[in-house]
């Protein structure tokens, strides 16, 4: 049954997202309700806009990673635990025993609990279950035990579930994409220990007032407040104070630009797609379960074309390098590099928390990755047996001799079972099902927007 279960699990993931999403939308569609020819439209178009989404997130990287490479160089930070960032990780995750089974397993565990009414969700990005093998990578490395870990990696995968339920009001209503809902567990994890934060920064008149927010700058500054413009001006900064060329600082400013302008043109294609399969969702779900939503759980990466999203995501990239260095007295080894290219999802869920203030979001990401950075550290011995041990060929920084995730190790899921599975087995299993019962209960009785 093992063999089966990792068969299908490698199965899909050799296919990749391009060729699986558009059939896994398209025949979710049909069983919904809509009519074939619909059906196909949705599920081709779906594809369409993550290739220009892809193209687009992808360019973001390149450019960031040139700037946070020059920035972590100039600095002379002396920190030894180098981030080897997400590719290399979810190589790393999908690698593991547990890898071969969290696609199967995921999409099993996901039905049932849709089945019993315990989430609104259908998660159909199963490309980023590699973060729910992450965490049972990191369990296996503590404990030694698969059924642990494969149970990190379920437990996981509820948690976002739980989240994406909790934050589907708000995300919906501030990005104006219905139906939808992000059980992408690294946005959902920033956002879940962001909340408490912007709560008490919503409760600061001055912080809360300050309306820093896309529509408030085009409206003060005219054309240098547009998305593209404003993308200029802060890639031509970055690019500048990071040392680069004339001509590379311009080459950068053109090319944040373009993210700016086309990212939200390829998820307005997305939101086209999906619109017609959320409303024979509704519709299928009236049917027969009453008033019961249902949402199409999605990569935060849809969410990548907002201003405020990409304009915060690029403020981190010297904010973390700075926080690195702040921290080193307190414990802090990790020098941030691959993932720096990371900030739009981290940004992408703290954006509603503060109504899309671009300052707000920025000081809640520096928040949110200020204490990932301790736990990346603690992490590192974890992540560096999973790079030493694995087969695969790793792009990996050479030169230092730990490595570290800044994407999933600052992850409160990540660390908080770290350290949870130290203790005996039977209370940390307790223990994460009470944490569990907690997160249900939040969802249920304080969604987000509700």
């Amino acid at each position: 049954m093992e063999g089966f279960l990792t068969s299908i699990g490698d199965f899909l993931n050799t296919l990749g997202p391009l060729i699986v999403l558009p059939v896994v939308i398209a025949i979710l569609g049909m069983v919904l309700g809509q009519k074939w020819d619909s059906a196909v439209r949705s599920g081709l178009m779906t594809a369409v806009a993550f290739v220009g989404i892809f193209l687009t997130v992808g360019l973001l990287g390149e450019t960031v990673s040139v700037i946070g490479e020059a920035f972590a160089q100039n600095t002379g930070t002396g920190l030894d635990v180098i981030d080897i960032g997400w590719p290399a990780a979810s190589a790393l995750a999908f690698g593991t025993p547990v890898g071969n089974l969290i696609i199967p397993l995921g999409i099993v565990l996901n039905l049932i609990l849709l089945a019993l009414g315990l989430t609104q969700t259908l998660d159909v990005d199963i490309w980023n279950f590699w973060h729910m093998a992450f965490v049972g990578a990191i369990v296996h490395y503590v404990t030694g035990s698969f059924a642990l870990a494969l149970y990190a990696a379920a437990f996981s995968l509820v948690v976002a579930l739980f989240l994406a339920d909790w934050s589907a009001p708000l995300v919906q209503k501030h990005f104006k994409i219905p139906g939808i809902s992000i059980p992408h567990l690294q946005s959902a994890s920033y956002m879940l220990l962001a909340a408490p934060f912007a709560s008490l920064i919503n409760r600061i008149p001055v912080l809360k007032n300050m309306k820093v927010d896309p529509d408030a700058i085009r409206k003060r500054l005219g054309l240098i407040g547009e998305p593209m413009v404003l993308g200029f001006i802060i890639g031509a900064l970055l690019a500048f104070f990071a040392g680069q060329s004339l001509t590379d600082v311009i080459l950068t400013a053109v090319n944040i630009a373009a993210v700016m302008l086309l990212i939200p043109r390829m998820v307005a294609i997305l939101v086209e797609a999906l619109t017609p399969v959320a409303e024979a969702a509704r519709k299928f779900m009236a049917k027969r379960f009453g008033k019961r939503e249902l949402y199409i759980g999605m990569d935060s990466a849809i969410l990548a074309g907002n201003p405020t999203v990409i304009a915060a995501g690029l403020l981190l990239v010297p904010v973390e390098i700075l926080l690195a260095l702040a921290l080193s007295p307190l414990g802090n080894r990790t020098l941030p590099f691959i993932d720096l290219a990371d900030g739009v999802f981290v940004a992408a869920l703290l954006a509603p928390l503060v109504a899309g203030d671009v300052i707000l979001t920025t000081l809640l990401g520096a928040i949110v990755m200020g204490i990932g950075l301790i736990f990346t550290t603690l992490l590192a011995p974890a992540v560096t047996q999973l790079v030493n041990s694995s087969a695969a060929g790793l792009d990996i920084p050479s030169g230092f001799g730990a490595y570290t995730v800044m994407s999933d190790g600052a992850m409160p899921v990540s660390y908080g079972l770290y350290y949870l599975f130290q203790t005996p087995a039977a209370i940390a299993v307790v223990v994460s099902l009470l944490l569990l019962g907690g997160l249900y209960w939040l969802k249920r009785k304080y969604p987000l927007g509700g």
